[in-house]
């Protein structure tokens, strides 16, 4: 089927499977999956989307954490291309997350088999385990190339989760026409040359933000007369939210109109709250919560200064987001994003978990505002130019086009 659509008879038809692409429960889970979507579609790739969501019972429904899966629809298309959502076994907390490409691939298996019966070239999945290991699994039964995005926490979590899990990794990647990671620090930092099959499959392709999302502002220091940081991020201790938290007090010393606003959820709000009140910060500290992106974004636009010294990060989009709205970033050495600040000045990298590299990164910011608009100005042109999810679609595509012709 391949050779009909490189002669430009018909578009090329990709099956995408990813357990994290947004649904009504979590409607900013996976969202660059969805964006990589939409701008292949917008190159002429005719894109399905198989985005399985957990069973729930029925008797739960509205109930709880998982209350709200029952109501997600089985078929939806808010972007105009469809987007599946079949139901799969999962457990709370990734209980016996080992098995989870047999269920996965248990439950997805109509839909796939139903388009494939219609016709599709290459299977994409996103995440090797369990998304990849199942797709692999019709991979191999119906002769179809598959091509694997690892994210990080394939290599991060998943290859030291269990022996089971770290095998599935592997042995997915191995069968995988195609790898895509999204930073080079994947590439260097996880042994592949111990176990990869052979890396001259394994590509480098960048995460991207919607240029159009970026809200425009007429004159940002209206917004507030304040010095204003901004963090994005979900609330774990790996994204370091308190060592900024830390590095306040002696700031405020120099710059008592700052100002620091976080956005996000998780497990450590209520201890990020009270290290909050402990260092006497309650009118310098906001925490927003959970937002819904265009509202983040006008978050973004307002800050001077973005931070997030994590130190578990393969390549943060919220990054690119920041810098697109023209502001200077902060982020960790040796992390994904550092690739970027050490070519080009964009911002700072700190040592992880260091707090007064994050103090002396925030004061150089703060006193000397024309630097930061400079590294601002630089990094909106350097997202203009390379970081774009259509520059995403099209290297995407390119990787496609190579799992083509050599399966």
């Amino acid at each position: 089927m391949s050779e009909f659509w490189l002669r430009g008879i018909r578009k090329m038809r990709v099956l995408m499977l990813s357990h994290m692409y947004p649904n009504s429960v979590s409607p900013l889970g996976g969202i660059f999956v969805r964006q990589q979507a939409a701008a292949l579609t917008q190159l002429g790739v005719d894109v399905r989307i198989v985005a399985p969501v957990p069973w729930v019972p029925g008797l739960m429904s509205g109930r709880g954490k998982w209350g709200g899966y029952p109501a997600v629809p089985f078929l939806e298309q808010p972007d105009g291309f469809p987007v599946f959502h079949p139901r799969v076994l999962e457990f709370p907390r990734s209980m016996f997350f080992e098995y989870y490409p047999e269920t996965f691939a248990y439950g997805i298996r109509k839909v796939f088999l139903e388009q494939i019966r219609q016709g599709v070239d290459l299977i994409h999945a996103h995440v090797a385990h369990p998304d990849g290991a199942a797709a692999w699994k019709f991979g191999q039964k119906y002769h179809l190339p598959v091509v694997v995005t690892i994210h990080g926490q394939d290599f991060a979590y998943t290859l030291k989760r269990s022996r089971a899990c770290a095998e599935s990794v592997r042995a997915t990647l191995k069968g995988a026409s195609q790898v895509i990671l999204v930073s080079e620090k994947l590439k260097n930092q996880y042994g592949l040359e111990t176990w990869a099959d052979t890396l001259t499959k394994y590509k480098v392709i960048y995460n991207g933000v919607d240029l159009e999302e970026e809200i425009p502002m007429e004159n940002p220091s209206k917004v507030a007369d304040r010095h204003r940081l901004l963090s994005v991020g979900f609330l774990r201790p790996d994204k370091g939210h308190a060592m900024v938290l830390q590095a306040l007090p002696e700031l405020i010393r120099e710059f008592p109109d700052l100002d620091y606003r976080i956005v996000g959820d998780g497990s450590e709000r209520q201890s990020l709250e009270a290290l909050a009140k402990e260092l006497g910060l309650d009118r310098h500290v906001v925490f927003l919560g959970s937002l819904p992106h265009h509202e983040a974004m006008r978050e973004m636009s307002e800050c001077d200064v973005f931070v997030l010294p994590s130190w578990k990060e393969a390549f943060g989009v919220v990054y690119l987001e920041a810098l697109a709205h023209g502001k200077p970033i902060i982020g960790t050495q040796g992390e994904g994003i550092a690739e970027v600040l050490d070519k080009t000045e964009v911002g700072i990298a700190v040592p992880p978990k260091n707090v007064q590299a994050i103090i002396a990164a925030i004061r150089e910011l703060f006193r000397h505002p024309k630097r930061a608009q400079e590294m601002g100005a630089r990094g909106k042109a350097l997202v203009n130019r390379e970081f774009t999810w259509r520059h995403n679609a099209q290297k995407t595509l390119e990787v496609y086009q190579e799992a083509l012709k050599a399966h």
